[in-house]
């Protein structure tokens, strides 16, 4: 069933029931069929054939109207990062040709700022009575929305994104993520982002609640939680973790399905999440902006795996191969399905591999039977250290056997230009570091001595990108002042 007539039977069947739970107001699915209807009879109006919208809401109320409007008035929404500098904004801005903007109050500030005239899209909707005539009429394959990658290996890249791909996925993989019409779902980051944003559609097309702040913040998650009895979590893998060190146990008792996506989960927090109650289970996904959802795998009690390894079974309709061929069955993957992104917008950054109907972004991987995939990560994950490959992943699976929490490992090198291997993990224990001895006698029976880290330095937490994931491309320097560290060798 297509995202319109999905909204419309929901706004008739359970047209009291919540669609979206904000820190301030509640919006229900009659409340958000009417308003979306009335914003795309305006937008028809306002916007000519062919053009696009841009929406730029943390709130995620306006942010739902906002996103079913367009998709009534068949018009492609770009989605815009309120977490962006004003500079890249403007710069988003003008790549697109200065699109109608939609917002919510703060965005409304922010862009009036930069001399733009937006469109304030309310989330204190007034209370409808009747269900509207929802009428949206479009080409399966048009556009739907303009999203935009992290940019964890470079400047955020434009995806479009066609109805149909959406509507696919959503309507092949719910149900292994959880996504019921009784799911309460909690995203405790950013909806602008590709995993929240999904989520929210994904939740209101499945006739479910969604339940967000807009953005990380301990005291809100805090205050939704204690009132929602959400039973389902989205987040990537950092923002759970906080939610587990922050938040109060008794406030995580009711969940029942944790998804992460958007970067590896660890097995030491695979195994915290699977702890929070007997019934929970913990589902991680790969996917990209570019090819929406790829594979899964559900995580079980007790498991130990390396990581960033992944391996999962593909999502129904995912058909893959590989080019490219390293040895070991390892190559670079790429995937045909039916939720596949157009492309790139050809005025920005950024070109895929194409192979037919098949699409690449660099992954390496190696295919697996029963219908099931090994990820390794993206191309240039392998390190070369004085004459020696090294692969990252391999380290770090060396250093989780040993106790240590969610290692990463780069190369740097020192004030002689030598190379050196760092690896950065969080603190097992603030009052005591490991013996540097002893943890090399440790590492020397699980790995060669050209492959065992010069330097081990502990973080108190990570540094995050605006959409919640690790910044690994903003740690400190091995050398910065005033870093707790060991050195191996």
């Amino acid at each position: 069933m297509d995202l319109a007539s999905q909204l419309q039977q929901n706004a008739r069947t359970r047209p009291r029931h919540p669609a979206v739970i904000s820190t301030t107001h509640v919006l229900d699915y009659l409340s958000l069929a009417a308003s979306s209807n009335a914003l795309a009879g305006k937008l028809r109006q306002k916007v000519l054939p062919g053009n696009r919208v841009g929406i730029y809401c943390t709130d995620p109320i306006a942010l739902a109207i906002s996103f079913h409007g367009c998709m009534l008035a068949g018009i492609s929404a770009i989605i815009l990062d309120p977490a962006w500098p004003s500079a890249r904004l403007l710069q988003m801005l003008e790549l697109f040709d200065s699109p109608t903007l939609l917002c919510d109050r703060d965005g409304e500030a922010v862009l009036r700022a930069l001399g733009q005239n937006p469109v304030r899209v309310p989330s204190d909707v007034d209370d409808v009575a009747a269900v509207p005539a929802l009428t949206a009429s479009y080409d399966a394959q048009c556009e739907l929305l303009v999203v935009f990658t992290s940019g964890s290996s470079g400047s955020p890249k434009a995806v479009m994104r066609s109805r149909d791909s959406w509507e696919q996925s959503i309507a092949r993989c719910a149900t292994t993520l959880g996504a019921t019409k009784d799911a309460r779902t909690m995203v405790p980051g950013p909806l602008t982002h590709g995993l929240g944003l999904y989520a929210l559609v994904e939740s209101i097309a499945t006739g479910g609640t969604i339940v967000a702040p807009g953005r990380w913040k301990a005291q809100d998650v805090t205050t939704l939680l204690e009132t929602e009895n959400c039973n389902r979590v989205v987040a990537v893998p950092s923002l759970v973790r906080l939610m587990l060190d922050q938040l109060e146990a008794n406030l995580l008792a009711t969940l029942r399905h944790v998804v992460t996506g958007g970067e590896p989960l660890a097995s030491q927090l695979a195994q915290r999440i699977l702890r929070i109650s007997p019934q929970i289970t913990c589902t991680e996904y790969y996917g990209s902006s570019e090819h929406s959802l790829i594979a899964y795998r559900a995580h079980q009690r007790s498991a130990r795996y390396s990581m960033p390894e992944f391996i999962g079974t593909f999502f129904d309709g995912v058909r893959a191969h590989l080019h490219a061929s390293q040895g070991n069955g390892v190559g670079r993957l790429m995937i045909a399905s039916d939720f596949n992104a157009t492309g790139y917008d050809p005025r920005g950054p950024g070109e895929l591999e194409r192979c037919k109907d098949s699409t690449g972004v660099g992954d390496l991987a190696r295919l697996l039977p029963e219908n099931r995939v090994q990820i390794l990560g993206r191309h240039g994950e392998m390190l070369n250290i004085n004459g020696n490959n090294i692969y990252p992943a391999e380290i770090s699976a060396a250093l989780e056997q040993c106790g240590l929490i969610q290692p990463v490992v780069q190369a740097h090198r020192d004030a002689a230009d030598r190379a050196r291997i760092t690896a950065y993990c969080l603190f097992p224990d603030p009052r005591m570091l490991p013996d540097a001895l002893e943890l090399h006698g440790e590492l020397k029976n699980l790995l060669p001595t050209y492959k065992i880290p010069h330097d081990l330095v502990f973080l108190s937490d990570w540094p995050l990108t605006n959409s919640g994931k690790r910044d690994v491309f903003n740690l400190p320097l091995p050398t910065t002042a005033g870093l707790r560290k060991l050195r191996l060798r």
